[in-house]
């Protein structure tokens, strides 16, 4: 009897656990949206959100690594221009307030 007790309680738990995760993961694209256009790549916040341009910008992809000094950062948005083709991953951040949110995204520039 002990041992289903225990069982019940684990798979709970655990069930608990992957919701929460769930949550977070779904939540960062609250705060922004991201679009890939013919080489270009825009960030926008959403609400109260804007652009943390403090944040170490990155884009990588195709053997290539764009930092910071090539995004065009405001408040309202950060782009670059002349993305890396092929798949590849960006990084930034946001903030709303005294919450900053980073984030690694995947993306993919035809």
């Amino acid at each position: 009897m002990r041992a289903s007790k225990f069982l019940g309680s684990l798979i709970a738990t655990c069930a608990a656990v992957v919701a929460l995760s769930a949550t977070t993961d779904a939540r960062a694209d609250d705060e922004f949206d991201v679009s890939v256009s013919g080489g270009k790549v825009v960030v926008t916040p959403k609400g109260n959100w804007h652009i943390n341009k403090d944040y170490p910008w990155k884009c990588t992809g195709g053997g290539a690594e764009l930092k910071k000094d090539k995004f065009a950062l405001s408040d309202g948005s950060a782009s670059l221009a002349g993305a890396p083709k092929g798949s590849g991953k960006l990084k930034g951040g946001v903030c709303s307030g005294d919450k900053c949110k980073n984030f690694e995204k995947d993306i993919t520039v035809q």
